[in-house]
């Protein structure tokens, strides 16, 4: 059979079953004209409207921008654009390994122009429009300009450092490019906290001394070591709000972001710490990295065997295999054989969730504590409180709001026994 042939049929398929879960979705926001039962006494009227218009209008950007996007990648086939690049880049004398590095730049840059504009609209528009997004021209500016210089200083490495294992160490070259990959990458999650994260956001003390005081004594209580529980200034770009720990060992820190402080009250915020220690103490980071690093290891042995495989780059306009290029269309061209990942991969995470709010609200002492907390984040960041059952099993990586709460509800404290 032919390979585009072959490779257009899954890759229709699988747009043609994402498009459909998203009409799913959106037809089961505009279905719903009252605020569910289950939300009756948690929930207004008028932020439920919200939250459905937020739902609709979101849905139909995404529903237009991955069918744009899927039609951006055709276009890269069957214009031959890789080849053309190809040629344009032999024509200069350059090192093979740096001759591949600015290919792959350049295939992301023309990407990544073509989909800016889809970019900007969701962050100016959609958010400016639902009162989230705080960003401005120039933040947005800079920190794109940001992005890009960090993922070139990043990137280049990794990038030289793959062509050599793929070159000059033989038929087992993808073992020794797996391991040198998992290393970096364990690294950059070990100096993110510190050297990356501050470079976009500003991380403090919190000002709340009481505070303080009361979340530090659960972490001990918790017995876990941390190195502090910092304020990040995330209402600079949005009004959304999170929590989130990182980093390793004597690096690990606590962040809340400065828009959850005003949201929630002290046992709330005590709650949501003791669901991110539960994440720590149930060892799901721990898990997460050994997950990735099989998909890693996997990956590198499915690219060892296309790597020399020249029908596929052909069908696919190159002139002829080559490291940069298989990386190329694996990175690009992938997602159709592995879209069934997705599911798998949030039925783990929401998995997770559902263990990490059972570890807090054993930890607190309370359900209700979290379950406040979850209904003021759910009314704040507009949640969709009714989405498809096909829809969040494949898209959600937490459970969808009023299976969170139900599952709350069901665990038994010990003081219940």
């Amino acid at each position: 059979m032919n390979i585009l042939l072959f490779y257009l049929t899954i890759f229709s398929a699988v747009l043609i079953l994402e498009s459909f879960l998203e009409v799913l979705n959106l037809r089961r926001a505009s279905s719903v004209k009252t605020v569910p039962v289950f939300f009756k006494n948690h929930i207004s009227e008028d932020n439920f409207i919200k939250s459905a218009e937020y739902t609709l209008f979101k849905g139909k950007f995404k529903l237009i921008s991955n069918l744009y996007e899927a039609a951006v990648l055709l276009y890269f086939i069957f214009s031959g654009l890789f080849g053309k690049i190809e040629v344009f880049l032999q024509g200069i004398s350059l090192h093979p390994y740096i001759t591949g590095i600015f290919f792959i730049y350049i295939v992301m840059f023309i990407l990544s122009a073509f989909m800016m504009p889809f970019g900007i609209y969701s962050e100016f528009v959609i958010e400016k429009k639902f009162g989230f997004s705080n960003m401005t021209v120039r933040l947005y500016i800079i920190d794109m300009l940001k992005g890009i210089l960090l993922g070139v200083l990043l990137s280049f490495p990794l990038l030289l450092a793959l062509f050599w294992f793929m070159d000059k160490t033989g038929a087992f070259w993808w073992i020794y490019a797996f391991l040198f990959t998992a290393v970096f990458e364990i690294a950059i999650n070990i100096l993110y906290p510190v050297l990356i994260a501050p470079l976009f956001n500003k991380f403090e003390k919190l000002d709340d001394k009481e505070l303080e005081k009361k979340l530090f004594s659960l972490a001990r209580r918790l017995k876990f070591a941390v190195n502090g529980i910092f304020k990040m200034d995330g209402s600079k770009r949005s009004r959304h709000s999170n929590a989130y720990f990182t980093g390793f060992g004597r690096m690990r820190r606590i962040v809340l972001f400065d828009t959850l402080l005003t949201s929630l009250d002290s046992d709330e915020l005590e709650a949501v710490l003791a669901h991110e220690i539960g994440h720590n103490k149930k060892h799901h980071l721990i898990k997460g990295i050994i997950l990735s690093l099989f998909i890693l290891l996997a990956g590198f042995y499915i690219i060892s065997l296309l790597a020399g495989f020249s029908p596929l780059f052909a069908a696919f306009g190159f002139e002829g295999p080559s490291y940069y290029g298989i990386l190329v269309l694996v990175m690009l061209y992938s997602h159709p054989f592995t879209f069934l990942l997705t599911p798998f991969f949030n039925s783990l995470s929401r998995k997770h969730e559902y263990e990490a709010d059972s570890f807090a609200v054993h930890a607190v002492g309370s359900r209700e504590n979290m379950k406040n907390a979850l209904l003021k984040l759910g009314r704040e960041n507009l949640s969709n409180l009714v989405p498809h059952k096909m829809y969040s099993f494949y898209h959600y990586s937490h459970p969808a709001l009023n299976e969170r709460l139900s599952a709350i509800d069901n665990i038994v404290l010990d003081t219940e026994k």
